[in-house]
């Protein structure tokens, strides 16, 4: 009896059970303060809306979550952890196959978040371990039961589910406000009449455009420049432009963290024009201009490209 307890097929099948789970879990804990970023990287590279990537980037952390407690508790392995870990793990590389083949290697897939970067084929790599261990331990014939285990099961399950929406709320769950009709005059010609700056190579006086005014240094305009990116791959006649302020040796962290260089833009220094400009509710100001008047004013929480092509037909 003792002999069987400290065999090596046992001690084989603790150790792969807990560092299979450690790996699940630090994978769903790595997400969590990029949370955010990490359902923009799934509406970048699937068909998902805004709000549906939201949802299914929490589900997906809170399922991590259940599949590292089963591993790390040996409960249910054979007829739950193994399956469901094994769908996951051919799913996600899926899903970085569809990054590789449409950004290439060079950029962080979001699996353990900013936590750890890693590359898509860094990412099938570690996926491609973890399939094999899974396999080694579905030929151990050992896991533990418990009285009443399925309420066991279905309990866990739906605290790990539930876990990340309580931890990061969803953006969508709130009741922001619509974007207001303003109607208020930009002295947009300041752009093209200050001495100290260069003026934009387009016309943004003239016609509708998402003028964002951005400081180069603010982490909630680095969040609104992604948005603004990914909306602009997918919808390039979106006439976005940044203004962005600050000390110009920002800039090359500023477009390395956000991708954004392909959106015009052009630096704007002076406070009392920028604000002139800006608006005085601080930055990233985002304004829906039609020749120099704004006509909505927005947040990138709620700014959805539905609603900007819709105003682009009127």
């Amino acid at each position: 009896m003792l002999k069987e307890k400290i065999s090596f097929k046992n001690i084989l099948f603790l150790l792969l059970s807990v560092a299979i789970g450690v790996v699940f879990i630090f994978s769903a804990w790595s997400k969590i303060p990029t949370l955010e970023q990490f359902g923009w990287i799934i509406v970048e590279n699937t068909f998902l809306g805004w709000n549906a990537a939201e949802i299914l980037a929490r589900l997906l952390i809170g399922l991590e979550f259940f599949i590292g407690l089963l591993f790390i508790s040996c409960f249910r392995i054979r007829k739950l952890a193994i399956p469901l870990s094994f769908i996951t793990l051919l799913l996600f590389s899926a899903y970085l196959v569809i990054i590789f083949i449409q950004h290439g290697n060079n950029s962080n897939c979001g699996c353990f978040g900013e936590v750890l970067p890693m590359t898509p084929l860094e990412s099938l790599v570690k996926n491609a371990i973890l399939l094999v261990a899974i396999y080694i331990l579905h030929f151990i014939k050992t896991e533990w039961r418990l009285p009443y285990d399925r309420w066991i099961v279905f309990g866990t399950l739906m605290i790990c589910l539930s876990l990340p929406f309580v931890l990061s709320i969803p953006d969508c769950f709130y009741l922001y406000d619509k974007p207001k009709i303003e109607n208020n005059p930009i002295p947009l010609s300041l752009l093209y009449t200050s001495k100290n700056n260069k003026a934009p190579d387009q016309e943004l006086r003239k016609g509708k455009h998402i003028i964002a005014f951005m400081s180069l240094t603010c982490e909630h305009c680095r969040k609104a420049a992604k948005k603004m990116r990914i909306m602009h791959e997918k919808h390039p006649e979106i006439p976005f432009y940044f203004v962005l302020n600050g000390d110009s040796t920002n800039m090359t962290s500023f477009f390395e963290e956000t991708q954004a260089q392909k959106i015009p833009h052009s630096m704007f220094n002076g406070v009392e024009q920028f604000v002139a400009m800006a608006g005085k509710k601080g930055v990233p100001s985002i304004k829906w201009m039609e020749d120099t008047t704004e006509i909505k004013h927005t947040n990138y929480i709620i700014l959805k490209d539905k609603d900007v092509l819709a105003w682009l037909k009127q």
